[in-house]
C-alpha cells in the first residue's frame, strides 16, 4: 500500500485515495450539480413530510382502536354483570318452584274456604227468606 502523501489537485481536478475514501472535489458546485442536490432535498423533504402524514395518520389509528378496545371491555363487563343477575334470578325462580305445590295447596284450601263461607252466607240468606215467607 503507498503511504506517500498525494500532491494537491491542480484546480477542478479531483482526488482519490486508493479507492478507500471518497473523492474529494473542489468547494465550488456548478449550478447543474446544485439543481440537482437542490432537487433531491426537496423530493426528501417532501418524502419526510409523507412520512410525518402517515405517521399522524397511524398515531390517530392506534387511538381509535385504544378507544374500541375501552368500549369492548365496558361491554364484557355489563355482559358479566348481566350474567351474574341472570344467575340469580335463575336460582330465585328455582327456589320458587320448589315451593310451588305447597302454595297450590294453600290455594286449594282458600278456595275451599271462600266457597264455604259463600255457602254458608247463601244458607244464612235461605234460612231467613224461607222463614219470613
Amino acid at each position: 500500500m503507498n503511504t506517500e502523501p498525494m500532491a494537491e489537485p491542480e484546480d477542478g481536478a479531483e482526488m482519490s485515495w486508493d479507492g478507500k475514501n471518497d473523492r474529494r472535489r473542489s468547494a465550488l458546485l456548478s449550478s447543474n450539480e446544485f439543481m440537482v442536490l437542490s432537487e433531491r432535498l426537496h423530493s426528501l423533504h417532501s418524502d419526510v413530510s409523507e412520512i410525518k402524514a402517515a405517521m399522524h395518520d397511524l398515531a390517530s389509528a392506534i387511538t381509535k382502536l385504544a378507544l374500541i378496545e375501552e368500549r369492548q371491555q365496558l361491554a364484557v363487563a355489563a355482559l358479566e354483570r348481566v350474567f351474574t343477575a341472570q344467575a340469580a334470578i335463575e336460582k330465585r325462580v328455582l327456589e320458587l318452584e320448589k315451593v310451588a305445590p305447597a302454595n297450590l295447596q294453600t290455594n286449594h284450601w282458600a278456595e275451599r274456604l271462600i266457597l264455604l263461607c259463600a255457602g254458608a252466607a247463601v244458607l244464612l240468606v235461605w234460612n231467613k227468606v224461607t222463614k219470613g215467607l
